[in-house]
């Protein structure tokens, strides 16, 4: 009689079973740790552009904006101090929300009603004055702040305060 390698069918199975059933514990937990760092990214990128935005203010001696809306995020150089961006105004990043599958501006958050920004003027922009403390657009302080969610319901917030400190939350 001669040796026979190889595996049988039945053994074949059963470690193509195993790994099944371990494949199906393991993949929502997956899903649920990506959802979270998508979440993570998306508010320490929100939380840089705001520290680009006081750097750049300091080092350049200018007004540095950093402006929201649905689609997109701009840090520029506010050079008429309007917190708008307009033409000829240097765009120092930019990002979108796209970029961050999963994650959405959270109004559903007390504070960021509406839009899921919240801040002191009307049109969801903060700037740095050369001092790195924030203004608002009649030149008072400024504050606000950025809130996201993911699709598993984590929510971050991104908070500029009157003293200039950025937070997440």
């Amino acid at each position: 009689m001669r040796n026979q390698s190889g595996y049988s069918l039945i053994e074949v199975l059963t470690v193509i079973g195993i790994v099944a059933i371990l494949a199906a514990l393991a993949i929502p937990n997956l899903i649920g740790w990506r959802n979270k760092a998508q979440l993570g990214r998306a508010a320490r990128d929100v939380y840089s552009s705001f520290q680009k935005a006081k750097l750049e203010a300091i080092r350049r001696t200018a007004f540095c904006t950093v402006t929201f809306d649905a689609a997109t995020y701009k840090v520029f150089i506010d050079s008429n101090q309007d917190l708008v961006l307009d033409a000829g105004e240097q765009v120092v990043a930019s990002g979108k929300w796209s970029g961050y599958p999963g994650v959405s501006l959270d109004a559903s958050r007390a504070g960021c009603e509406g839009d899921g920004l919240s801040f002191s003027n009307p049109n969801n922009s903060i700037a740095f004055a050369s001092d790195g403390l924030p203004r608002n657009n009649s030149g008072g302080l400024g504050s606000g702040a950025v809130c996201l969610k993911n699709q598993a319901g984590r929510q971050k917030i991104i908070t500029v305060g009157t003293a200039g400190n950025i937070r997440i939350d």
